[in-house]
């Protein structure tokens, strides 16, 4: 009866999880995801996990070298993706089909790592930036070595497109929230890969094309345009969170006869995407075409706006988490519009493709055309534009949803 007492208030001393490291990383990458870097603090990410910020300093020096290991850590699961069971290397496109299905399993257990490293990389220490890249380098490699092999009639330009198209489709996930079940959207996302991946040659006719660049110094007359043009490019290499007013070249006074804040500056720069975007739209839906080739208008369209604006599309994409609120909320009530609307018009051209599926795909899509034409060797190329163009339509009309999961078991 005496140790009864002494056993009771043993039972309640709280002793640390074996994954307390695994659980700070867990809640800094969602807080990290959802509200950004700079809007994050270490007493936050304690707080989430439970922990004083005292403890969570004796597991990481500060909160960028606990960024780091975020991201790294979800990487080494793409990376460890990448080796064969059993020690094969890439042949055939059954090995190509099976490093893809590796690829996606270990993507659908790190969804935002694609986010992370493309808006929050730039936060990263020196070394640690260069081991990331070497790392999505390595992935991009190996498929793109896996294609070569599977085909040896790719031309290297064109394995490599399909390569980081492929790469693309396998994250894009991280980039929305899902609505179909793991398996199916695996098997998914596995159909729309190989899909881009066997997308025919394309012909540059009709074909939007990155347009040449004025040498001239032709600069906006207009100070509401020099601002917004001095913001394009701060928001681009800094991010919303290291820029400040003073650096637009414009005398603060002037720069609140425009806009009423950075962020007022930040929603005038989504806008104005998502009304050139629009105007793309329309014009493919007043087209004189058939109702199934709308799809491709729109397509051509969004990539027309993306190798145009690119950097204003690279700000769409990475700050919009910066928004205030009400204006965040109007921005993701008109992206899953305009995402219904391909998903519309390409079930008028598929019509037995279930709407997740459509709208999966076109996720996938998009998520194809943003990261492609923000990677500067490949868009020098004066192919570039053909190749994005099959890509991207090969993936939304030819991808199949399959009628099962393709896996081998052991016969019993």
């Amino acid at each position: 009866m005496v140790g009864q007492p002494a056993a009771a208030a043993a039972s309640k001393v709280r002793r640390r999880p074996r994954d307390r490291r695994r659980q700070i990383l867990h809640h800094a990458s969602e807080l990290f995801s959802g509200s950004g870097f700079h809007a994050v603090r270490m007493e936050d990410i304690a707080e989430a996990t439970g922990i004083t910020a005292r403890a969570l300093y004796r597991h990481f020096e500060n909160k960028q070298d606990l960024l780091s290991h975020v991201i790294l850590d979800d990487q080494s699961r793409l990376l460890a993706a990448l080796d064969d069971p059993a020690g094969r290397r890439m042949t055939t496109s059954a090995d190509l089909e099976a490093l893809l299905r590796r690829l996606i399993e270990a993507s659908l257990d790190s969804l935002r790592l694609g986010p992370l490293w493309q808006r929050e990389a730039r936060h990263l220490a020196a070394a640690d930036f260069a081991r990331v890249r070497a790392g999505t380098r390595r992935i991009g490699r190996a498929v793109c070595e896996g294609i070569q092999n599977a085909d040896h009639t790719t031309s290297p330009f064109q394995a490599e497109v399909r390569a980081w198209a492929a790469v693309s489709i396998v994250t894009s996930p991280g980039h929305y929230e899902p609505t179909l079940a793991r398996r199916k959207l695996a098997d998914l996302l596995l159909a729309a890969s190989l899909a881009a991946i066997s997308a025919p040659a394309c012909g540059e006719e009709d074909t939007p094309n990155r347009p040449a660049q004025c040498n001239l110094p032709r600069a906006h007359n207009s100070r509401r345009e020099q601002l917004i043009a001095a913001a394009v490019r701060a928001f681009r290499e800094r991010g919303f969170g290291g820029v400040s007013l003073d650096e637009f070249g414009i005398a603060g006074p002037a720069v609140y006869r425009y806009f009423d804040s950075k962020a007022d500056i930040l929603s005038n720069l989504v806008t104005r995407l998502q009304d050139w975007t629009a105007l793309e739209n329309t014009r493919a839906l007043r087209k004189a075409v058939d109702d199934a080739t709308v799809i491709g208008e729109l397509v051509r369209g969004y990539i027309r706006i993306a190798v145009e604006a690119t950097d204003l599309l690279a700000v769409a994409v990475t700050e919009a988490l910066y928004l205030p609120d009400k204006a965040a909320e109007r921005e993701r009530r008109i992206r899953n519009d305009d995402i219904a609307e391909w998903a519309r018009w390409l079930r008028v051209t598929r019509p037995h493709l279930p709407d997740p599926a459509a709208q999966a795909l076109a996720y996938a899509t998009k998520t194809v055309i943003n990261d492609l034409v923000r990677v500067p060797h490949l868009t020098q190329n004066s192919a570039f534009c053909p190749e994005l163009v099959s890509c991207a339509l090969t993936t939304l009309l030819t991808t199949e949803l399959p009628r099962k999961a393709r896996h081998t078991h052991p016969q019993r």
